[in-house]
């Protein structure tokens, strides 16, 4: 699954603590600073949290759905014939149905242009887009240090 950018190369992220969204530089593969220990910092509330947490619930939707779809749903159409063809060999004796839900297709992500760019003096090679009236300081991804 790729996750889209807008036109600055930014990634659009939440925070698990805050649930606020901002965005994080997609750095170059090798180019961009290694997670802290004890993963990146929230800009808004400077709540660390692990590297793998910070997905939006419109990624994670997408991500569900797309594993319905290439993983769940076909296991769950052969279980659906195995039962069919028990049925059928059974002539009648032993009848069992599945019925499952379908969820819907996972639609593509876009990204927006919004929100205004921080840089860090501190790691200037990690700049964050935090919301355009987001008026109490900006944390650091990397180290939590506040924008000056």
């Amino acid at each position: 699954m790729s996750l889209p950018l807008d036109r600055d190369r930014f990634l659009r992220r939440e925070c698990p603590t805050c649930e606020s969204e901002f965005k994080w530089f997609a750095s170059p593969e090798g180019e961009g600073e290694r997670p802290p220990e004890g993963g990146y910092f929230c800009p808004y509330c400077g709540v660390q949290a692990p590297a793998a947490a910070w997905y939006t619930k419109a990624q994670i939707e997408q991500a569900r759905a797309i594993a319905y779809r290439d993983i769940a749903a076909p296991e769950i159409d052969k279980l659906k014939q195995s039962l069919a063809e028990i049925s059928r060999a059974s002539g009648g004796l032993i009848s069992a149905t599945l019925k499952s839900e379908t969820p819907d297709q996972p639609q593509q992500l876009s990204e927006a242009d919004d929100m205004r760019r921080v840089d860090f003096s501190c790691h200037p090679n990690e700049p964050l887009k935090v919301r355009e009236n987001w008026d109490k300081p900006i944390r650091c991804l990397i180290c939590g240090a506040a924008a000056e």
